[in-house]
């Protein structure tokens, strides 16, 4: 049988098994959230061996050269050795510098970054990983630019069963430690390819972190296309930067804000929009000349993945739509 070596131990691989599978069925406290290579959380030291290719292209060069690749796509074919990461090869020491209620289930977390010399260039919409005090590692999207604000910011929501989000609402406090690793993903503002183009952008919960980042970033680099810009929750106690959209609206005719409800009430906002955000979207675009436009779609799998396939079905170039769907992993017993 195929073995993996950690810290002493033969853990045996089943037939086609990645490392990551492996050692959480061995009880070792791996942090890992989306098992596909894309967060980029389950960073593991290849120890006297040599990790495949395919587990290996994921991550950065400097990284590679230090042995490190991702866990869950490494399917050994022989037995290897792997060990924890080192966060200090890697990551980004930084400090909560503030926490803030956006709603009652959404936190602004703003965080200072103790060295700047070391901060990785990212763009407004892309993601990072966080790992906290207790070793807990979850990828949130960026919703700021660090270059033009000295800080990063970020939208995290509570979730039924999430250890960082809960650990995050219930305990954490200005002043303490999270690294940060990063940046992934493709869901940014091209100034490039989009500068000649109307934006469409459209999220669910905290899918507006990166949308408002990207919004932002457009602006500052002087968009001159029409941006829209759709949010939704179910009701309006969901949504939030309502009034920051707005005056943002009002300061840019370019610019339009459509925040959306699925169960209306008597208190929502003015011009709140009622119904499904995905048929609100399709409903409003069908008339648009979609292959013009650049898609972004940021929220649950379902709604992103929905949506993808509306906006193609009525014109959407795929290669045009940038989709940054979440996932909540349950991690705390029931």
């Amino acid at each position: 049988m195929t073995c993996v070596l950690h810290q002493q131990r033969r853990l045996q691989l089943q037939p086609h098994e990645t490392v990551l599978d492996c050692l959480l069925r061995h009880g070792v406290a791996l942090s890992y959230a989306c098992k596909a290579g894309m967060c980029q959380a389950c960073l593991v030291r290849a120890v006297g061996c040599t990790a495949d290719e395919e587990s290996r292209k994921w991550i950065k060069p400097e990284l590679q050269a230090k042995g490190y690749t991702l866990a869950c796509k490494w399917v050994p074919q022989q037995d290897v050795g792997a060990e924890l990461p080192n966060l200090a090869d890697f990551a980004v020491k930084s400090h909560i510098a503030a926490l803030e209620p956006l709603n009652a289930g959404v936190l602004k977390v703003t965080l200072a970054i103790d060295d700047p010399r070391r901060m990785f260039a990212y763009r407004p919409g892309q993601y990072l990983n966080a790992t906290n005090p207790h070793g807990v590692t979850r990828a949130y999207s960026i919703a700021n630019d660090y270059a033009a604000d000295g800080q990063v910011e970020l939208h995290i929501g509570s979730t039924a069963h999430g250890e960082f989000s809960g650990w995050l609402f219930r305990q954490a406090k200005v002043g303490d430690l999270l690294y940060l690793s990063g940046p992934a993903g493709s869901c940014h503002y091209d100034p490039v390819d989009d500068a000649d183009s109307p934006l469409l952008l459209a999220g669910l919960g905290t899918g507006l972190a990166p949308l408002y980042g990207i919004v932002h970033d457009a602006l500052r680099r002087g968009h001159t296309q029409d941006i829209h810009l759709y949010h939704g929750g179910r009701t309006a106690a969901q949504l939030y930067l309502i009034d920051e959209l707005r005056a943002l609206a009002r300061q840019h005719a370019n610019f339009h804000y459509h925040p959306c409800v699925i169960e209306a009430g008597s208190d929502d906002p003015p011009r709140c929009g009622n119904g499904r955000l995905e048929q609100l979207v399709t409903n409003d675009m069908a008339k648009a000349r979609l292959a013009s436009y650049r898609h972004y779609l940021c929220g649950s799998p379902d709604f992103v993945h929905g949506l993808r396939k509306k906006l193609y079905l009525q014109g959407a170039r795929s290669e045009h739509i940038h989709c940054d769907p979440f996932t909540e992993r349950s991690v705390l017993p029931e």
